[in-house]
């Protein structure tokens, strides 16, 4: 039996029933492998190439967030490879995640309409596939997040 003035606060209404107020709900939609290359200045590296899975995370709004679908992701994977496509000139490999979050930030694919939801960009995070290379590259993988 509850204790008056301490019943739970009743759920936010765009939240169904059961998640309470407060909890952050988020969908990350990858790995999107791309290649890409960068010319790291600030490290004296020359244009080099790198192979890398992209990883989106968009926080979710209501009852349901980003819609992944096949058409969605293709989507989305075409507009990262609109900037990893083109060598990243003066670029370390943080300022290349920096740039895909920009890329990323506030965009919304023609087709991710007809399903709704209430999505915004969280994060971006680039997975750098390290290889044995004369720069001193070693065969691991870093990752780099950018996220608000």
């Amino acid at each position: 039996m509850p204790v008056p003035g301490l019943e739970p606060d009743p759920p936010a209404p765009d939240l169904p029933p059961g998640i309470p107020a407060g909890v952050r709900r988020t969908v990350t939609v990858g790995p999107f492998r791309v290649r890409y290359a960068n010319a790291n200045k600030p490290m004296g590296l020359r244009l080099h190439d790198h192979l890398a899975s992209v990883w989106v995370e968009y926080d979710t709004f209501g009852r349901h967030g980003y819609p992944s679908f096949r058409v969605t992701n293709a989507e989305l994977h075409a507009r990262i490879r609109e900037l990893t496509d083109r060598p990243f000139r003066d670029a370390t490999n943080e300022d290349a995640a920096d740039r895909l979050f920009a890329h990323l930030d506030g965009w919304v694919g023609g087709s991710w309409a007809q399903w709704g939801g209430g999505y915004q960009l969280r994060s971006v995070r680039l997975d750098v596939v390290g290889v044995l290379d004369d720069l001193g590259h070693d065969d691991s993988t870093t990752s780099y997040l950018v996220s608000r």
